[in-house]
């Protein structure tokens, strides 16, 4: 097993098997989405996740398929450096905005394919940028970091200096611009202000479920929403609803609750009603993408 090869197609477990193609009909006896109400939030904190749904929804997701990896990279590669959760996924977003950037590009869709094979270097160097922008104090270990290197990718070509390449070209294509973790935010305020406040969970074991969860939602987002798919009554309602950080932050915290033997109905009621209050959103659609989440977590 390897953390930092890029496979060019896993083999897909049972957890991940993809159903058959969707279509845009409604299959009978399934429960429609509630969505009328979704992203109705102007105001305060939530201004910035309004502006990140209406960006993400002028992109078709084109890093689906490969988030698996990136998350793999981007983790293994924090947790080996014993470097934060902040920096662990907002190094996964940017390095993920940035293969957009490849993308949409005008070397077209193919180049994304090509970085693939150099994404264990383009992981480093995102790492590097993320951390000396959180902390301008961290020096990563760059010895470490080629042992990892020699240990499971052998035949990679490494060098202070092509890192160093890598870093100038990754903040050039992303306008020098660092994205920190919206959904990892949402988390955290969520879990502070609507479930620790009840007292019914440790905040430690609370976090550490919670980061579990969170990186499987990062690599496994395209089969929690095609799960999804057939409930949702056109593309554009679905985009919509899967552009929104702040309702799958709330279905995380949901899904967390429950992995941590949370079972109590009146409070899973209660927090599932104040996180539909905070995300404009029905609570049963925080209920059924929670459900997609435990799925695949399962």
């Amino acid at each position: 097993m390897s953390d930092f090869k890029v496979p060019a197609q896993k083999k897909k477990s049972a957890m991940n098997k993809e159903a058959p193609d969707d279509g845009l009909e409604l299959s009978q006896g399934v429960t429609l989405l509630n969505l009328s109400t979704e992203s109705g939030f102007y105001a305060d904190w939530k201004q910035t996740y309004h502006v990140d749904t209406e960006q993400a929804i002028l992109n078709p997701y084109p890093t689906d398929t490969i988030m698996p990896s990136i998350t793999r990279l981007i983790s293994t590669l924090c947790a080996r450096l014993r470097l934060s959760h902040t920096i662990e996924f907002s190094a996964i977003d940017t390095l993920e905005q940035f293969v957009l950037k490849v993308i949409a590009g005008e070397r077209g869709a193919s180049a994304g394919e090509s970085y693939l094979r150099h994404m264990p270097l383009y992981a480093v160097s995102v790492v590097n940028i993320v951390s000396k922008y959180f902390d301008a104090h961290i020096k990563l270990d760059w010895n470490g970091i080629q042992r990892i290197f020699a240990k499971y990718n052998p035949g990679m070509t490494w060098s202070n200096r092509r890192v160093m390449e890598l870093e100038f070209e990754v903040l050039k294509k992303l306008n020098h611009k660092i994205h920190h973790s919206l959904l990892l935010g949402a988390v955290e305020r969520f879990a502070k202000d609507h479930v620790l406040t009840v007292g019914v969970v440790r905040k430690d074991h609370f976090g550490k479920v919670g980061v579990k969860l969170l990186r499987v939602v990062y690599a496994h987002k395209h089969f929690i929403y095609k799960s999804l798919r057939p409930r949702v009554s056109s593309e554009d309602m679905f985009v919509r609803f899967k552009s929104n950080k702040l309702i799958l932050a709330a279905a995380i915290v949901m899904a967390t609750l429950r992995l941590c033997g949370i079972n109590q109905q009146q409070v899973v009621d209660r927090v599932a009603d104040t996180l539909s209050n905070e995300c404009f959103v029905e609570a049963m659609n925080i209920i059924f993408l929670r459900d997609a989440i435990l799925n695949v977590f399962n």
